[in-house]
Protein backbone atom coordinates (compact mmCIF):
# COMPACT_ATOMS: atom_id res chain seq x y z
CA UNK A 1 0.00 0.00 0.00
CA UNK A 2 1.04 3.86 -0.43
CA UNK A 3 3.12 5.79 1.58
CA UNK A 4 0.73 8.31 1.67
CA UNK A 5 -2.46 6.07 3.77
CA UNK A 6 -3.04 8.21 7.07
CA UNK A 7 -2.62 6.67 10.29
CA UNK A 8 -5.20 6.34 12.93
CA UNK A 9 -4.06 9.24 15.36
CA UNK A 10 -4.96 9.30 18.75
CA UNK A 11 -7.32 11.94 18.84
CA UNK A 12 -11.08 10.79 18.76
CA UNK A 13 -12.34 11.05 15.25
CA UNK A 14 -15.43 9.52 13.42
CA UNK A 15 -13.99 6.44 10.92
CA UNK A 16 -17.69 5.50 9.81
CA UNK A 17 -18.17 1.70 8.81
CA UNK A 18 -15.87 -0.44 9.70
CA UNK A 19 -16.08 -3.19 6.31
CA UNK A 20 -12.33 -4.44 6.08
CA UNK A 21 -8.97 -5.22 8.15
CA UNK A 22 -5.58 -6.18 6.08
CA UNK A 23 -1.96 -7.01 7.45
CA UNK A 24 1.36 -6.80 5.22
CA UNK A 25 3.59 -10.37 5.87
CA UNK A 26 5.00 -10.84 8.92
CA UNK A 27 8.41 -9.31 9.74
CA UNK A 28 10.55 -12.91 10.88
CA UNK A 29 12.43 -10.72 13.39
CA UNK A 30 9.85 -9.56 15.50
CA UNK A 31 7.47 -11.87 14.88
CA UNK A 32 4.67 -8.39 13.88
CA UNK A 33 2.91 -7.18 11.09
CA UNK A 34 5.14 -4.83 9.11
CA UNK A 35 1.93 -2.96 8.60
CA UNK A 36 -2.13 -3.26 9.30
CA UNK A 37 -5.09 -1.81 7.52
CA UNK A 38 -8.33 -0.46 8.07
CA UNK A 39 -11.02 0.53 5.41
CA UNK A 40 -13.89 2.17 6.60
CA UNK A 41 -17.08 3.56 4.69
CA UNK A 42 -19.51 6.48 4.93
CA UNK A 43 -22.24 7.41 2.89
CA UNK A 44 -20.94 5.38 0.13
CA UNK A 45 -17.14 6.99 0.28
CA UNK A 46 -14.55 4.13 1.39
CA UNK A 47 -11.38 5.50 3.00
CA UNK A 48 -8.01 3.32 4.07
CA UNK A 49 -6.17 3.91 7.37
CA UNK A 50 -3.04 2.23 8.54
CA UNK A 51 -3.74 0.77 11.95
CA UNK A 52 -0.65 1.95 14.40
CA UNK A 53 -0.49 -1.43 16.41
CA UNK A 54 -1.73 -4.80 17.29
CA UNK A 55 -3.63 -3.35 19.88
CA UNK A 56 -6.21 -1.36 17.76
CA UNK A 57 -6.45 -4.29 15.00
CA UNK A 58 -7.40 -6.82 17.19
CA UNK A 59 -10.25 -4.41 18.90
CA UNK A 60 -11.15 -3.76 15.27
CA UNK A 61 -11.56 -7.18 14.38
CA UNK A 62 -13.93 -7.46 16.82
CA UNK A 63 -15.98 -4.93 15.16
CA UNK A 64 -15.77 -6.52 11.55
CA UNK A 65 -16.73 -9.54 12.68
CA UNK A 66 -19.73 -7.93 14.06
CA UNK A 67 -20.73 -6.18 10.75
CA UNK A 68 -20.05 -9.61 9.27
CA UNK A 69 -22.98 -11.71 11.59
CA UNK A 70 -25.20 -8.54 10.58
CA UNK A 71 -24.86 -8.60 7.26
CA UNK A 72 -25.07 -12.87 7.23
CA UNK A 73 -28.21 -12.52 9.13
CA UNK A 74 -29.74 -9.93 7.01
CA UNK A 75 -28.96 -11.09 3.96
CA UNK A 76 -29.01 -7.46 2.59
CA UNK A 77 -26.05 -4.60 2.34
CA UNK A 78 -27.16 -3.48 5.51
CA UNK A 79 -23.85 -3.17 7.79
CA UNK A 80 -25.55 -2.91 11.16
CA UNK A 81 -24.93 0.14 13.59
CA UNK A 82 -20.71 -0.17 14.33
CA UNK A 83 -20.07 3.14 13.07
CA UNK A 84 -16.81 3.96 14.90
CA UNK A 85 -15.45 6.65 16.87
CA UNK A 86 -11.83 6.35 17.64
CA UNK A 87 -9.57 7.69 20.17
CA UNK A 88 -6.49 6.69 22.36
CA UNK A 89 -7.42 7.42 25.77
CA UNK A 90 -4.70 8.89 27.98
CA UNK A 91 -4.39 5.73 29.91
CA UNK A 92 -2.66 4.33 26.43
CA UNK A 93 -5.57 2.06 25.91
CA UNK A 94 -7.39 2.40 22.48
CA UNK A 95 -11.38 3.62 23.44
CA UNK A 96 -13.47 2.29 19.83
CA UNK A 97 -17.05 3.56 20.69
CA UNK A 98 -20.49 3.17 18.64
CA UNK A 99 -22.12 6.73 18.44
Amino acid sequence: MNEAVPVIGPEEKFYGYIIGLASEPWDEESKVSTRMYATFEYNNERTVYRVPDASLFEILSGHLCGMAAVRERTGGDDYGYDKLWIQKRSDGNWSVQLP
